[in-house]
C-alpha cells in the first residue's frame, strides 16, 4: 500500500489509524530490579599489601561503592520518566498493571570512586574524587520475556570532573547516567510525524507546520523533529535532512503546531514540489 507522507494546504495524509497508532504508541514500562553483586577481591595477603603501597605511591585509590546502588536505580527510573513515549511504573512502589507491555531490569556492573591527592590553588595536596558507574539495562516483552533492547551505559571521568567528596562525585555521575539513559531511549523510540497542513509562511520560507501528533501520544511542547526528503537510489531508500521543527503548541489529541527552526526555505520548496518527507523526533 502506498502512503503519502506529505500533504499540501487543505489536504490530509491518508494513513491507516492503526498503523499511525502503532508507530507512535506510548509504551507502558514497569521497572524491576537492577542486580548488583559486589566484586570479591581475589588477592593474597601479599598482593593486597603491595597494592596498597603502590596506591599510596601513586597517591590514588579506587573504591567500590555498593551503598549507592539504590541511588543508581532511582536515577534510572527518573531518566525513564523523561523518555517521551514511556509511561513508567516503579514495581517497588506500585504493582504493574495489565497494560504493561515492557519490563525493564538489568545489572549494575560497578559503582566506584577514585580518590587522588591533587594540588589545589594554594599548592597544597588535597584529596579529590571522581566516580564511575556502569549499568546494563534490558527492555523485555512483558508477555514473552524476550529481550527487545539491551544496552550498557558507562559514565566515566572527564578531565574536569573532580570533586571534594565521594557524595558530590557520585551525584555528578548519577546526573550523567540520567542524561545518557533518557537520550538513548528517546532515540530508540522516536516519534514519526506527518504534515497535516502548512502554517504561516514568509516570502520563500516556511515558518510553521501542523503535524499529526498530539496529546494522545504524550507529545510535549519543545520536542524537536528533523525533516528529511525521502529519495531512492538503486532501489534503496535515501534520506536527506533539510530542516528542523520544534513543537510550539499541542492543539488536540492528534494535532500540534510546530515552528520551523531551520531550513524554512528548503522545506517550503519541498512542499511546493510535493516531495515525500519524513519527520522524526530527535530529543
Amino acid at each position: 500500500m502506498k502512503e503519502r507522507l506529505l500533504s499540501i494546504v487543505g489536504a490530509l495524509i491518508m494513513v491507516m489509524p492503526m498503523m499511525a497508532q502503532d508507530a507512535n504508541a506510548l509504551q507502558n514500562v514497569s521497572v524491576g530490579e537492577l542486580n548488583y553483586t559486589v566484586k570479591e577481591q581475589d588477592k593474597t595477603a601479599v598482593e593486597t599489601v603491595v597494592g596498597a603501597v603502590l596506591d599510596v605511591l601513586a597517591e590514588q585509590t579506587t573504591t567500590e561503592q555498593p551503598g549507592y546502588a539504590d541511588a543508581v536505580r532511582a536515577s534510572v527510573v527518573a531518566a525513564l520518566g523523561n523518555v517521551r513515549r514511556f509511561v513508567v511504573t516503579d514495581m517497588r512502589e506500585v504493582a504493574p498493571t495489565d497494560a504493561t507491555n515492557i519490563i525493564l531490569d538489568g545489572t549494575v556492573n560497578y559503582i566506584s570512586t577514585t580518590r587522588e591527592l591533587r594540588t589545589n590553588s594554594d599548592k597544597k595536596k588535597v584529596p579529590e574524587f571522581y566516580a564511575q558507574i556502569n549499568v546494563t539495562l534490558n527492555l523485555k516483552d512483558a508477555q514473552t520475556g524476550t529481550v527487545i533492547n539491551g544496552h550498557t551505559f558507562d559514565v566515566n571521568r572527564t578531565s574536569w570532573s573532580w570533586f571534594n567528596s565521594v557524595d558530590t562525585a557520585i551525584k555528578d555521575a548519577l546526573e550523567g547516567l540520567r542524561s545518557k539513559v533518557t537520550r538513548f531511549y528517546n532515540s530508540a523510540y522516536p516519534y514519526t510525524a506527518h504534515i497535516l497542513e502548512r502554517g504561516t509562511e514568509k516570502k520563500d520560507k516556511q515558518k510553521e507546520l501542523y503535524i499529526d501528533l498530539g496529546a494522545q501520544h504524550g507529545l510535549r511542547e519543545g520536542t524537536h523533529f528533523d525533516v528529511y526528503i525521502i529519495g531512492s537510489i538503486g532501489g534503496k531508500e535515501t534520506r536527506k535532512q533539510i530542516g528542523r521543527l520544534r513543537v510550539k503548541d499541542i492543539e488536540g489529541d492528534e494535532v500540534s503546531l510546530c515552528k520551523v527552526t531551520s531550513g524554512g526555505k528548503d522545506i517550503k520548496a519541498a512542499l511546493d514540489a510535493e516531495k515525500q518527507l519524513l519527520i522524526i523526533s530527535t530529543d
